[in-house]
This record gives C-alpha cells, sequence and structure tokens, in this order.
C-alpha cells in the first residue's frame, strides 16, 4: 500500500482507495487488493506501472517465463490455434540466450551468448586486475627508485630538471596506470640520454635494484602489453555485449509476442492462461510459492539473497530477522527481481529470511526459511 493526498490524482471512487489519516491505496498483493486491469488484458498503464502480464525486464525472470510458455504451447498450441509463436520459436529464442545442448561443444552456440558476455567479462576483469598489479607492483617500485634518483640529482622542488627526467606534474609518482607508463618512457629516454645518472637501489630483499634505462625499456614492454591485452579483452566484451543484448531483446519479443497473440485466443477468463505461466487477466490466482532461498556470503557485513522464480509473480515481499534483535520476522522491501543485497550487517550475528511470491491476485505461501550466520 502506498499513501496518497488529496492531490495524487487517485479517482475518489476508486476501490482500492481507503480514506483515512493518512490516506492510503492498496497494491497487487494488499489484502483487500480489487484488480481493476481491463478484461482483455491489454497493457494502458501509465509509464512506470506495471499491469497484467507485462514482459519481464529480468533476465532470469524472462527466461522462466518463457521456458513456461514453450511448455504450455507445446501441450495448447494446435489445440488453440497458435500459429506465430510456437514451441519451436520460443525455444530458438531462449537457446540463443541460454545455450544449446546440441550444437559443438565448447562452441558459442553450445554456451550461450549470456556466459559467452560473462566469460568476456570475467576476462576482461583478470586483465584489468594483472594490469593493476604490474602498475602496483614492479612499475611503481622502479619508477619510485627513479624519482628518489631524480631527487639526488634535481633536488626536492620541482623544477626543469625534474620536468625534463619525466616529471611534468609535480615530483611523485602518478597514480593513474596510463601516467605511470607514459613516465616508464620519459625514464628510458632520460636515462639513455644521461647515461651517468642510472644507479642502484637496495631492496628490503633480494638484489639491488637497477634504475636504468634497459630495466625501464625491459619493463615498458612487459606493461605495454598488459595494457594491449586489456584493450582486447574490452573489445571483445563490448562485442559479446551486444550479441547477448540483441538475443535478450529477441526473446523478449518473443515472449511479448506470444502473450499478444494468447490475448487473441484465449477469452480474459480462460483458465489455459496459467499453462503458458501467465495470470487470468479476469480473476489473477495468486502465484506459486517460491521453492527455495540462499544467502550467500559478500563479505563487510553483507549478504547476497536470492530465490528461484514463482509462476505468475509480479513481484517479492522480502522479510527478515536478525536474532537477538528482532523478536519476529519483519518486511523489508518489495522487489521485482530475483535477489537482493543485504546490507549494514554484523558479521557473526545469524539472520533469517524468506520470501513471498504476489501478483494482482494475492499472495502465495512463504518460501522456505533460510537461516544463516553472517559473513561465513
Amino acid at each position: 500500500m502506498k499513501a496518497v493526498t488529496w492531490d495524487s490524482g487517485v479517482r475518489w471512487d476508486d476501490p482500492n482507495l481507503r480514506w483515512a489519516d493518512p490516506s492510503y491505496l492498496l497494491e497487487p498483493g494488499d489484502f483487500g487488493y480489487v484488480n481493476t486491469a481491463p478484461a482483455t488484458g491489454a497493457s494502458q498503464a501509465k509509464k512506470g506501472i506495471k499491469t497484467m502480464n507485462e514482459t519481464p525486464e529480468n533476465q532470469k525472470v524472462l527466461l522462466a517465463l518463457a521456458k513456461n510458455m514453450r511448455a504450455g504451447a507445446a501441450t495448447l498450441q494446435d489445440v488453440i490455434g497458435l500459429h506465430h509463436h510456437r514451441d519451436t520459436t520460443l525455444n530458438a529464442a531462449i537457446l540463443k540466450l541460454e545455450g544449446d545442448p546440441a550444437a559443438a561443444a565448447g562452441s558459442n552456440a553450445n554456451k550461450g551468448s549470456q556466459l559467452v558476455y560473462k566469460m568476456s567479462e570475467d576476462a576482461a576483469n583478470d586483465a584489468r586486475s594483472a594490469r593493476k598489479n604490474l602498475s602496483d607492483g614492479d612499475v611503481k617500485t622502479l619508477l619510485d627508485a627513479y624519482r628518489d634518483s631524480m631527487e639526488d640529482v634535481n633536488g626536492r622542488k620541482h623544477n626543469a630538471g625534474w620536468s625534463a627526467a619525466g616529471f611534468t606534474d609535480g615530483v611523485s609518482v602518478p597514480r593513474e596506470h596510463a601516467k605511470r607508463q607514459s613516465l616508464l618512457a620519459m625514464m628510458r629516454s632520460y636515462l639513455a640520454a644521461n647515461p651517468s645518472h642510472e644507479t642502484s637501489k637496495l631492496q628490503p630483499s633480494g638484489p639491488p635494484l637497477a634504475v636504468t634505462a634497459a630495466a625501464a625499456q625491459a619493463l615498458g614492454v612487459t606493461f605495454q602489453a598488459a595494457f594491449d591485452l586489456l584493450n582486447t579483452l574490452e573489445s571483445a566484451q563490448a562485442n559479446c555485449k551486444t550479441l547477448r543484448d540483441a538475443d535478450e531483446a529477441a526473446l523478449a519479443d518473443e515472449v511479448s509476442g506470444t502473450t499478444n497473440e494468447l490475448r487473441d485466443l484465449l477469452a480474459a477468463d480462460d483458465p489455459r492462461w496459467e499453462s503458458f505461466g501467465l495470470n487470468i487477466p479476469a480473476h489473477p490466482n495468486p502465484p506459486e510459492a517460491v521453492a527455495s532461498v540462499t544467502l550467500t556470503a559478500l563479505g563487510n557485513g553483507r549478504e547476497a539473497l536470492a530465490w528461484t522464480p514463482a509462476v505468475r509473480a509480479a513481484y517479492y515481499r522480502i522479510f527478515i530477522k536478525i536474532v537477538g534483535v528482532d523478536t519476529d520476522f519483519r518486511f523489508l522491501k518489495r522487489d521485482d527481481d530475483l535477489d537482493h543485497t543485504l546490507t549494514g550487517l554484523t558479521p557473526g550475528s545469524t539472520i533469517s529470511a524468506y520470501v513471498i511470491a504476489a501478483n494482482a491476485g494475492g499472495e502465495a505461501a512463504a518460501s522456505p526459511t533460510v537461516t544463516k550466520v553472517v559473513g561465513a
């Protein structure tokens, strides 16, 4: 339910309006809510307001609905005359995104565009971490030693000598990776032109560090390779994302098209809507219950709460209880997705949670309760 005022734009005869202090409007899933969706189930809501049998935006929810539609089509498509959006077209759209087991093992078609994109993202992240480790490790160590040697030559204050050595913005080693790469190149050039300024620096362990043009050249080649690899992998990631997004949009179009075709074939009160994972427009039933819930530690007092999709659910209500703090479960929030990050938790405390699926027809039974020690 949501609070309303006299100027909220709510009709005075809205069956879900409750005049009180404060006044409020019942929403789908609230006790006593009256479904006011048109009998055809057509979408005519204002922007940002969800109506009956909308196409999900969340990819996991979209896939779950598409699979329910595929099952319904396989059973009923010839009975009701479903011609344009059949089980084969739904299946093809699903497999492009999720992967085709019949395709060659290890191929992109076998993996599906979502997994291919995720793998490209992971590869780019690994390359990004490797470049950072190199920059903050060997590169910074050599540049710090070079900076110290230039202080011996030019003093502590920035001057023309510092600029000639590559320190154009001050006398400190920059934090940005690209600027460190530029300074490394300047170090090579400067020491090649001024070999008398080459030196070595004692290290906490191991042999002394050579602060030479050759050392800068060798490390510069390695650093450039890290940049090149990251650029290649980021480009591949962008391409994979484009393909994944196209497949996801195609699946959404297939699901939306199936819903629209069903509106032409099924009456608003036909119970067979539910065979496709959709609500009966004239009188929606509550969704099925969420089958399972998980909690996964993310560190720093955060836990990832996730749940399986419930058939015909429009949204989910999350309830939590912190042992020793809450006397009973309390409502946390309403969520359209299939996961939520719990924050501000105390490591070592015990938390329990469950989820209730809901739609315009009401609420399902609560999911199983999951209990976990935070951070463990």
